[in-house]
């Protein structure tokens, strides 16, 4: 995906490749302003991180903060969730967390984690992390940030100038509006980057989703011709 703008009288292209690494391992945070935003983000990058792990292991849950669990995170079939309010319940989720059966998924919502609870969470083997939160992390232990692609200049900046200079914001506004036409979101990652900086890639939020299988519309009707057949008595489908 190229983009053009013009800086200084100079016309430059940025090249985004398709971000495709694995996340199995790895610390990503998702960035979500919004409920809608939230589910279906975290819900692609789990079914594919489930599917790398072919569904073995554990999956847990850990909401930091006052409120609870929305019904939708909730209800994704954890092994484990915990509401962390004190230091109490961070110390057992965190001890959960590290003899739990590998390969183990993490989701860490709510209040970001501590420095030394994620550092502590980078030197467990086969466990990988998914943050989720309203506003990009400012901790150097995440390696991949995603963002939607309704994401706006203001929300990305001060995240990729953090990592990447200045520099790596040439042209941001016009690579967001054309990933915003194009409906696919901007990741910025380290993994297996040869520059410590890390890099800009686009990614699919459809990918991965579990609605991407189901047309709600056949299944409408599915359900309607079952409820007539049962209604008429086994008639509705044509039978005599």
């Amino acid at each position: 995906m190229a983009t053009t703008h013009h800086s200084g009288g100079l016309e430059e292209t940025l090249h985004l490749e398709g971000f495709g690494e694995s996340l199995k391992g790895r610390r990503a945070y998702i960035v979500a302003k919004s409920p809608r935003q939230a589910q279906r983000l975290l819900r692609s990058r789990l079914t594919l991180l489930d599917g790398e792990v072919a569904h073995r292991g554990r999956k847990v849950l850990v909401v930091q903060g006052p409120n609870a669990a929305p019904k939708w995170l909730a209800g994704l079939g954890w092994d484990a969730a915990f509401h962390v309010r004190d230091a109490t319940d961070l110390k057992l989720a965190a001890t959960v967390i590290q003899h739990s059966g590998r390969p183990t998924r993490v989701v860490w919502t709510g209040q970001d984690p501590a420095p030394s609870v994620l550092s502590m969470l980078s030197r467990l083997e086969g466990v990988s992390v998914l943050g989720l939160g309203v506003a990009a992390p400012t901790g150097a232990d995440w390696q991949a940030i995603f963002w939607c692609h309704e994401a706006e200049q203001v929300d990305v900046e001060p995240a990729i100038t953090l990592r990447m200079g200045t520099a790596g914001t040439n042209g941001l506004r016009a690579v967001l509006k054309e990933l915003r036409g194009s409906e696919v979101g901007l990741v910025w990652s380290s993994i297996e980057e040869a520059d410590k900086r890390g890099g800009l890639y686009w990614y699919d939020p459809r990918e991965g989703a579990v609605e991407d299988s189901l047309n709600l519309v056949e299944a409408a009707e599915t359900l309607r011709a079952v409820a007539d057949y049962v209604v008429g008595g086994g008639h509705a489908l044509g039978r005599g």
